[in-house]
């Protein structure tokens, strides 16, 4: 415990070492393009595996925060290891923060990466048999974007673009499988249906309208209805996920105006605490300057992470309330 604690505190001096550099190149040339997102899932399991590939383009050192899930949804994911085609660009190696989906490192040249996660709770059930999913590709607009979803046995499958009229996915079958593929980086709602224990797949795929198999239960057309409505009032609520890249907070987190905000709220919640994604809902700042600072956070001594449900709260400890009640009392 010791000389981990040690290898993670050589890690943030690094990072304060480099941050003139950091600031420097927070250009549009610092970039990602070519994402590839490949997820195997089994909705009757609940778990499943994610692999994200795409090139990184870097001017110099370069610090990128980058939202690869979205928890919002219930989704939780794990990370394997991520891989870097040149190795001996890494700076600070990478950092995935499970409770927002923002994995973190620094590098000093362009290079191609792929990261390994195990996800869960990727579909929800809805009834015996039918799953519900949403999707959320929308931090990697203005990108080149390909997905795949693959799933073992054949479902019936209803998708729709949430944020787009067009671009909704195409659905096909092969060796037992069902292949979802997505074009375009986009908001997606996805339900999966076995009809009678087994669902026949049409001869072609079908991407146009979403919809795939003409049998639609009423029961089906109910539970769409209500979930997009759902998904919809998420989707005015929700602030979009983005790739960033920007400085760190400085040395000492109680001269931070982010870190403040981050306290204040959580004082403010009192017991009952917060999810991180209420505290940039609370703030307005971006998921992956929460991310940072709530990472300095907990190692601080803070704040501490209470499993409520199958959701990560954030409370402030001791040291936390005693920053708080000095606040509130400027």
């Amino acid at each position: 415990m010791f000389m981990k604690r040690c290898r993670k505190l050589r890690e943030f001096a690094l990072i304060f070492m480099l941050l003139p550099a950091l600031a420097y190149s927070s250009s549009p040339s610092n970039t990602i393009d070519h994402v590839a997102y490949y997820i195997m899932y089994d909705p009757l399991s609940g778990t499943g595996y994610e692999s994200i590939s795409f090139e990184l383009s870097a001017n110099g050192i370069t610090e990128f925060s980058i939202q690869l899930i979205n928890p919002s949804y219930g989704c939780n994911a794990t990370l394997i290891n991520a891989t870097f085609a040149n190795p001996n660009v890494v700076v600070v190696p990478p950092f995935f923060n499970s409770s927002t989906g923002v994995i973190d490192f620094v590098v000093n040249s362009s290079t191609a990466v792929t990261i390994h996660l195990l996800v869960s709770d990727l579909f929800q059930e809805l009834t015996p048999g039918s799953y519900e999913g949403v999707l959320d590709f929308t931090m990697f607009r203005n990108v080149s974007f390909t997905s795949i979803v693959t799933i073992p046995g054949i479902y019936q499958v209803v998708a729709r673009r949430f944020d787009s009229p067009s671009g909704n996915p195409a659905v096909s079958y092969t060796s037992n499988t069902t292949v979802i593929s997505f074009s375009s980086p986009g908001l997606y709602h996805v339900i999966l249906m076995v009809s009678g224990g087994q669902v026949t797949p049409q001869p072609t795929s079908s991407g146009g309208g979403g919809f795939v198999n003409a049998y639609m239960p009423i029961w089906l057309i109910s539970v769409i209805v209500v979930a997009g409505l759902a998904v919809a009032i998420l989707l005015l609520l929700k602030r979009r996920g983005r790739v960033v890249v920007e400085t760190l907070p400085p040395r000492s987190l109680e001269e931070d105006e982010i870190v403040k905000e981050i306290v204040l709220a959580l004082g403010d919640a009192g017991e009952r605490g917060l999810r991180q994604s209420d505290i940039v809902s609370a703030t307005k700042r971006p998921k992956s300057s929460i991310s940072r600072r709530v990472r300095r956070l907990l190692e601080e001594g803070y704040i501490e992470v209470e499993r409520v449900g199958k959701y990560n709260v954030l409370k402030l400890t001791e040291k936390g309330l005693k920053f708080y009640r000095g606040l509130k009392r400027r």
